[in-house]
């Protein structure tokens, strides 16, 4: 088991959320603190509540959507930011509710990793930048990854079925909608970016955003919809949106959980270890010409190892091994494996043991040619 921490700086709420990859262990403890940055008289940082002991000398809000513009964020007494400095710092608020962090428990034995994510639609220069100002404030170790992209480790780690998936996200906020598809864990090109009052449906949004890359909604595998600001407050909003796309595109959707803490969950999941499988693994099997029992007792001492066990992917490798070594022993012309019992009755004709013992002969005689050939020529 590992532990890892997860940071999201929202337009409105802000989350740290530490969870662990154990089956069984507790739940993910979350903690939500309002997006308003207090600077005290002495020039310490606290995000949320109203300050340390009263003494707030000035705010700062709204800065998680100025970031990259060059004239920054005001405070409450006129006093200009980077935007991108003040959001690292909110980000540093967050993880000190955490510290001090254990030297043990990360997934690497050392102290827990920590993640942080950004919104779909930023791009690379607003990363840059807020990586940079991390840089600076002494935070190198935070990994930065976008929200759709942490909410859909979220997703393929407790929802999904299958890996390797298209999912699309359906983000909405204050000021419009971002849509983003992912696939195997790694954003897909760009997000798309729908101010409020666009005049299109949800439905048209991601079918925009999938035509682009010349997918069709079939493609989908999945659809998540979150929120941010007042509009994620609307549970009946969020939930109208997943059972629309559901209903008019026939995909899988569903509302994060918050929905505003989703991304926050995952970035937490991703930071305790999870990797998105690249594709699903499949089970070699035995070939169907073979007969278990047949198998098993060309191999002495296995029969009673594989009764004794009781899971069917274990039971299915070690089949798997006990034809493998049969194979062995008849190109290795071992002469103590009963190949030649009476399951060869029972064993479809054109089967692989029939073909196996005729390619054994085979092998035999052009042994045997080949050294007629030799003899021949000398």
């Amino acid at each position: 088991m590992s532990v890892g921490i997860g940071l999201r700086v929202g337009s409105i709420v802000s989350h740290t959320v530490i969870a662990s990859n154990g089956v069984g262990t507790p739940d993910p403890i979350v903690i939500v603190r309002d997006t308003v940055l207090h600077v005290g008289s002495d020039g310490s940082t606290v995000l949320g509540g109203v300050g340390q002991d009263g003494g707030t000398e000035h705010t700062l809000s709204g800065f998680l959507s100025r970031v990259g513009e060059p004239e920054g964020v005001a405070a409450s007494d006129g006093t200009r930011y980077r935007a991108e400095d003040v959001v690292a710092t909110a980000i540093s608020s967050l993880l000190h509710e955490c510290e001090p962090l254990p030297d043990h428990g990360g997934r690497d034995g050392g102290t827990p990793h920590v993640w942080a994510t950004y919104p779909s639609n930023w791009d690379s220069e607003s990363v840059a930048d807020l990586r940079e100002s991390l840089d600076y404030g002494g935070m190198p170790q935070i990994t930065l990854v976008s929200d759709a992209e942490a909410t859909c480790a979220w997703f393929e780690s407790e929802v999904a079925e299958t890996p390797g998936q298209l999912i699309g996200t359906y983000h909405a906020d204050d000021a419009g909608t971002t849509v983003s598809l992912v696939r195997s864990g790694v954003l897909v090109g760009r997000s798309f970016r729908f101010p409020a009052g666009s005049g299109t449906s949800p439905t048209a949004q991601l079918s925009t955003a999938l035509g682009a890359f010349g997918w069709l909604p079939s493609n989908l595998d999945a659809v998540i919809v979150t929120g941010d600001g007042l509009v994620a407050r609307d549970t009946v909003a969020m939930k109208g949106v997943a059972t629309a796309l559901t209903d008019r595109l026939g995909v899988h959707s569903v509302v994060g959980p918050g929905p505003e803490q989703a991304a926050a969950l995952g970035a937490a999941i991703l930071a305790a270890g999870f990797q998105t499988p690249a594709m699903a693994i499949r089970r070699i099997g035995l070939p169907p010409s073979y007969d278990v029992t047949e198998v098993i007792s060309a191999i002495p001492g296995s029969v009673r190892e594989v009764r004794e066990v009781t899971d069917a992917h274990e039971r299915s490798s070690l089949l798997t091994a006990s034809a493998v070594g049969a194979i062995q022993a008849v190109r290795e012309g071992d002469s103590d494996g009963d190949l030649d019992g009476d399951a060869d009755a029972d064993a479809p004709s054109g089967g692989g043991r029939p073909l196996l013992l005729a390619g054994a002969l085979a092998l035999i005689a052009a042994v045997a040619l080949i050294g007629a050939v030799l003899v021949f020529l000398l």
